[in-house]
């Protein structure tokens, strides 16, 4: 917002000489050159020429920056099934790993990228089917506690859960295509959901496609890894399971509407290509993980990561990293040693040595 300060005209009078007129003058010139940006984000008064006697001079001052407002927007239902979850193996020890995949929709139109959002799907569940291996069944295993409670899970659940969390300003709905009001952008989301190897927490692995309008050829699509902060309980099995699953639930509806945000936001903003590229540190359940990347974003509970391979990655902050300027402390994790031995011993991976600390190289 920006608004306009009327200044009055200077009544005062004339008694100075000529010449230090002029030096005063060239003085206010030197001083605040014209065009120049205060820090603060406002634009810097411009120097005054002077005026007749009489006029009035008028200074434009720019109002603090407030958050986009989104316009109205819908997200496509999905069928009603059971939300996909399933241990995660530690294919790579970073990044997206197998199921970060992109698909090339350019030129196919509105059927391109249905086609590329139910190849996701059907990849990932595909790829589930043929790693039924003695890696996947064990990883598998971290959700024994939780079967009762993630089988009565379905995703329309999930889809009002998130809609209902997603921090965006604007009006989103919940529709199929054809029921979805013409001015209102279009997104289609397919998630599925891991559980780390210590039970400290979840992960989203989610393709996601933006339309202008449900009708539209054009949109944008991306794939998001989403990453939830470790929990602070000592007993993260029966954090997870209390109230018939509420935490499970709660967590996973949590970082869909946060991964919706973030790809609306990213759809209407892309990063900019020239950003450096660092390698960034981040905690996945109790270990630490890194991600070589641009950071486009950190706020005091998370980092928002482009890869390598054009994902986005959004991750929490690894333990004891240096929280920016004004963020509150971070909780205290409790020690699981024993847990992450167990759950190391059951995926068939050896304890990892520490990390070093350090937020970025």
């Amino acid at each position: 917002m920006s608004r306009v300060a009327t200044a009055e005209p200077d009544r005062a009078p004339f008694a100075n000489s000529w010449c230090i007129g002029v030096v005063g003058v060239l003085s206010l010139a030197l001083a605040a050159p014209a065009g120049v940006a205060a820090q603060d984000g406002t634009a810097a008064p411009l120097p005054a020429a002077p005026a007749p006697a009489g006029a009035v001079t008028a200074t434009v001052v720019q109002g603090p920056a407030e958050r986009e407002r989104l316009p109205a927007w819908t997200l496509a239902t999905l069928p009603d099934e059971p939300v996909p979850f399933h241990g995660m193996v530690d294919m790579d020890n970073a990044g997206l790993g197998s199921g970060g995949m992109l698909y090339p929709t350019a030129g196919l139109g509105i059927l391109g990228l249905l086609v590329g959002v139910a190849t996701h799907a059907a990849l990932v569940g595909g790829s589930r089917s043929s790693q039924e291996s003695k890696m996947q069944l064990a990883a598998d295993k971290v959700l024994d506690p939780y079967a009762g409670e993630l089988a009565q899970f379905r995703m329309l659940d999930l889809q009002r859960r998130a809609l209902a969390l997603t921090p965006s300003t604007a009006v989103a709905h919940l529709h199929d295509v054809k029921e979805t009001p013409a001015d209102e952008m279009f997104v289609q989301a397919v998630p599925a959901f891991a559980m780390t190897p210590d039970s400290a927490a979840l992960v989203l692995d989610e393709t996601l496609v933006v339309r202008p309008s449900a009708t539209s050829q054009q949109g944008t699509q991306q794939v998001v890894r989403f990453v939830s902060a470790p929990r602070v309980e000592s007993d993260v099995k029966s954090a997870w399971s209390a109230d018939n699953g509420a935490a499970l639930k709660s967590t996973a509806a949590d970082l869909m509407a946060q991964s919706l945000d973030v790809a609306l936001q990213q759809s209407r903003h892309p990063p900019d290509d020239k950003a450096p590229f660092r390698t960034l540190r981040y905690a996945l359940g109790d270990k630490e993980r890194m991600e070589r990347g641009q950071l486009l974003e950190e706020t005091c509970d998370r980092l928002v990561i482009r890869t390598l391979r054009g994902a986005l990655l959004v991750v929490p902050h690894k333990a004891g990293a240096e929280l920016p300027a004004g963020c509150p402390r971070a909780p205290v994790v409790a020690e699981r040693q024993s847990a992450s031995l167990e759950a190391r011993a059951a995926s068939g991976t050896a304890p990892a040595a520490s990390a070093a600390s350090g937020a970025a190289i």
